[in-house]
């Protein structure tokens, strides 16, 4: 599992007849930065445009993990399943997980120097 970063935009139109999209608002999510700076300009450049607030979110993305290290199966019921907890962090935090079976715990995205 890893982080990813990701922008929200709200664009407003003055009118849904000035908007491509025949709407007064459409909202984008955008995955780069390059992306990000090439709708603003976009925007800017529209003198219809009266506003477009973004926001950046983070998420974690990837598979968990199916088994503890020991081999335990992270599947079934509530014998089997993973306790699962939040490890707040200034990377933005981690997924706890500790196997019912063993004293096997999984951290993920691992805790690196930098943020411990």
């Amino acid at each position: 599992m890893e982080w990813r970063t990701r922008w929200h935009i709200t664009i407003r139109w003055d009118r849904a007849d000035n908007s491509p999209a025949g709407v007064t608002v459409v909202e984008r999510v955008v995955d780069s930065p390059g992306q990000l700076r090439r709708l603003l300009a976009w925007a800017r450049a529209d003198p219809h445009v009266v506003a477009f607030p973004y926001r950046q979110v983070r998420e974690l993305v990837g598979d968990e993990p199916q088994r503890c290290r020991a081999g335990h199966a992270y599947a079934g019921g509530s014998a089997t399943r993973p306790v699962r907890d939040w490890l707040p962090c200034s990377c933005g935090g981690h997924l706890v997980l500790r196997c019912r079976l063993c004293p096997d715990v999984r951290v993920d995205p691992i805790l690196c120097a930098e943020v411990q």
